[in-house]
């Protein structure tokens, strides 16, 4: 059977969640080849097949629940948009998008996970249809210059951020919080494809993703020495759904090279115990201690001076205080555009 490749380079033919493998098992086999799914990939394969990538959105059945992932893939939409087989032809390639899709679907990534070598076999069934990066390279090596098209770009979307209001002197000291937020919320968060749309799309999540931690940092965290410090479980608890959150050890850690370029520095601390014991089955970083409800892990962040250090972070503290007084549910989105009109009204 020809392979067939995602937009992303991931073998849909291949691919547990596919209609191509269950076509050929029996139930009995199949029962099997589910227990191995779990195992290697770190997840049970769902129910309702998925009819792959490259099937057209409004050709997507409803009643089979990856395809709404489908529907939401970045990579995907941005393919469809420049109307090319796969990423490999696109000019941009690799771009953010399938470089950030690839840093942890290695087999030494998944043996690190399961905590044993995975057989040859194994391997190539559970692990190498996943390694999207190395069968665009295997595509894109064979491509001729005439066949890679030059990707369509797409307006930047910049976020709204309200300028600082003519507030009264004594107000001024919210000035450099402002200028820190500001900054924050304009910056490209470390992507250069954001004239792309799959660019565009990882933006605005990272962006929701950052904005959500500062506010959960500033509202729920503790002042220790010149950082701000929060736990595991208070930031699950009110990341409010936002996607995009890290999962693992490593995604937090990559997380905190993002932001030490925006001048914010971090350090994740876990608790002291075998670090197998504070990761799943498939591998995501727990919030708390199993048979307690103590943190896995904290986080804590601090501000260059050129945003005003520790001062900042305690203005910051005070704002978000302040914003939930004025503005309860709406509190946030005044947040998200560093909005401080409520200054005006203050004595």
């Amino acid at each position: 059977m020809k392979v067939v490749f995602s937009k992303c380079g991931n073998m849909c033919s291949s691919c547990p969640w596919g209609v191509w493998v269950r076509r050929n098992l029996t139930p009995e086999e199949w029962d099997s080849y589910a227990e191995d799914v779990k195992k290697y990939v770190g997840y049970n394969p769902t129910k309702n097949p998925c009819h792959g990538c490259q099937t057209p959105t409004e050709k997507l059945s409803k009643d089979v629940g990856v395809h709404n992932f489908l529907r939401g893939c970045s990579a995907r939409k941005c393919a469809f948009h420049n109307e090319i087989r796969n990423c490999a032809y696109c000019s941009r390639y690799p771009c953010d998008k399938i470089k950030s899709l690839n840093l942890s679907n290695s087999r030494e990534d998944a043996e690190e996970r399961i905590g044993e070598p995975i057989p040859d076999d194994k391997y190539l069934a559970f692990v190498r249809i996943f390694e999207g990066m190395k069968n665009l390279d295997e595509i894109r090596s064979g491509l001729t210059s005439d066949q890679i098209q030059e990707v369509k770009m797409v307006d930047k979307k910049s976020p709204k951020v309200v300028a600082f209001p003519d507030a009264k002197k004594k107000h001024m000291k919210y000035k450099t919080l402002h200028d820190a937020l500001s900054t924050i919320v304009t910056s490209d968060l470390g992507l250069i494809d954001t004239d792309t749309v799959a660019g565009q799309d990882m933006l605005m999540k990272r962006r929701a993703v950052l904005l959500r931690l500062l506010w959960i940092t500033a509202n729920y965290g503790s002042i220790e020495g010149v950082n701000l410090s929060v736990d595991s479980i208070t930031i699950n608890t009110h990341k409010k759904g936002t996607s995009g959150f890290p999962t693992t050890e490593g995604g937090w850690r990559r997380w905190l090279e993002i932001l030490s370029k925006l001048g914010i520095h971090g350090d994740m601390k876990l608790a002291p115990l075998d670090k197998s014991e504070l990761i799943s089955p498939i591998g995501w970083l727990r919030d708390r201690i199993p048979g307690s409800n103590d943190p896995a892990w904290f986080l804590s962040v601090s501000l260059d001076k050129q945003h005003g250090g520790i001062g900042t972070l305690k203005k910051m503290q005070s704002y978000v205080k302040e914003l939930e007084e004025e503005y309860d549910k709406r509190a946030f989105g005044r947040f998200t555009k560093a909005d401080m009109r409520y200054l005006l009204d203050t004595g």
